[in-house]
């Protein structure tokens, strides 16, 4: 629910030379939501839980087949928290003004006259492949110039993009980190295999949300998709990152699923090398919430407060063995798994950050139960016994996660 839009490299619209135009179509597509999120840490969940409510809203202007132009909003707002009515999550309280409007998207769409190059240019959603979970590397929105190319049933992408540049200044040295990635995807029928390789030339040490990221990194990794019958399905991810001067990192992940009438059984498995102990090995990592293993390992939640708890799959193995799409009832579906995770790292830092001796046994149960068309109510839990060898958060016993919502989608 949280990732509406996806974003694959090679997903642009179609469209061709046109001088100056009038647009001829106006689209909107979005959800909006509101619910009760809980998140309880060993028995103390800080506030109470949470009233939160959200609008995504996606317009595209279509001037023809050929050129188009896209623009993401989004609202949040916790109630009863003004946040000085300024930023995300503000305007929650009495009286209801605020300014939070955040500007998640906005580009282009266009193809090279004469070809079928198909270019996007702008704020937008860029993600390497992944085929047991989004990748775990880069998946987000981000400013790019994304160009793409059909070469009969197989797809080919490259990118260029700007994650970080510092505020120019007089006395400030601009500091810029720049990402070149491409992938492609070969399909060869029942199996889709789709290698991929991202690098990131940083001008000098910037400080990113969550990390400092101080010199060149790359990575190269293929997904691998297979269908062996019309009902048994295998996917496979590996990837490997280093950063410059460091020891490298990997991490391998593979699924089997089998689809029946009422649900479809799978088994997950997965390995993120660790940290030794001059604190290399880890593989680096610009976002990796999207390679959501649990609800509480990676971004895993339907709730609009992010899951993510534990961290996210990387410095970690895990197996899991879950029971998806079960549908029992008309309209009402749920998903269930059971994850038994442990760290790779040498030492144990803190909950998000394992050591070889922590470990957790967490159960997920999602339900969705459609109310009218496009109404959906959803109740996603969450439970994890934990078992922490040291760090400081070595005295966290268990966790549980409680979202409620509703969800509209138009």
């Amino acid at each position: 629910m949280k990732r509406f839009f996806a974003s694959a490299l090679a997903a642009c619209i179609f469209f061709g030379a046109v001088g100056y135009a009038r647009a001829v179509e106006f689209n909107a597509v979005g959800k909006t939501l509101s619910g009760y999120d809980y998140i309880d840490v060993n028995g103390f969940s800080g506030d109470g839980g949470s009233f939160i409510q959200g609008l995504d809203t996606q317009f595209s202007i279509i001037v023809s087949e050929n050129v188009s132009a896209t623009t993401f909003f989004s609202i949040e707002q916790t109630w009863g928290e003004a946040n000085d009515n300024i930023g995300v999550g503000s305007g929650g309280a009495m009286g209801a003004d605020g300014v939070n409007i955040n500007t998640d998207r906005a580009y282009i769409d266009f193809t090279v006259p004469s070809t079928s190059l198909k270019i996007r240019s702008g704020i937008q959603g860029v993600g390497l492949p992944g085929a047991v979970a989004p990748s775990p590397v880069f998946d987000a929105d981000v400013a790019a110039i994304v160009a793409s190319q059909s070469v009969g049933d197989s797809n080919i992408a490259a990118f260029f993009a700007r994650p970080f540049k510092t505020d120019t200044g007089s006395n400030i040295k601009v500091s810029t980190i720049d990402f070149f990635g491409g992938a492609f995807a070969a399909d060869l029928g029942n199996v889709i295999i789709s290698p991929y390789g991202l690098f990131a030339n940083v001008t000098a040490p910037v400080e990113m949300p969550g990390q400092r990221i101080a010199n060149n990194h790359y990575w190269f990794g293929t997904s691998i998709e297979a269908v062996a019958t019309e009902n048994l399905m295998f996917a496979f991810d590996g990837v490997y990152g280093k950063e410059h001067g460091r020891l490298g990192g990997y991490l391998v992940a593979g699924k089997v699923a089998y689809s029946t009438k009422i649900a479809v059984p799978a088994l997950l498995c997965w390995y993120g090398s660790g940290n030794n102990d001059n604190s290399e090995g880890e593989m680096p990592s610009i976002t990796d919430d999207a390679f959501a293993v649990t609800t509480l390992i990676g971004d895993g939640s339907m709730g609009p407060d992010i899951g993510y708890v534990f961290g996210g799959a990387l410095g970690k193995w895990g197996i899991g063995l879950h029971l998806e799409e079960l549908t029992v009832v008309e309209k009402l579906s749920h998903t269930v798994r059971i994850t038994y995770a442990r760290g790779t790292n040498h030492a144990s830092e803190s909950i998000s950050d394992w050591g070889k001796d922590d470990s957790v046994t967490e159960v997920d149960l999602t339900s969705i139960y459609n109310l009218h068309e496009d109404v959906d109510v959803v109740i996603d839990t969450a439970y994890a016994i934990t078992d922490f060898a040291a760090g400081e958060d070595k005295y966290v016993h268990s966790v549980f996660k409680l979202a409620v919502l509703v969800g509209y989608f138009f």
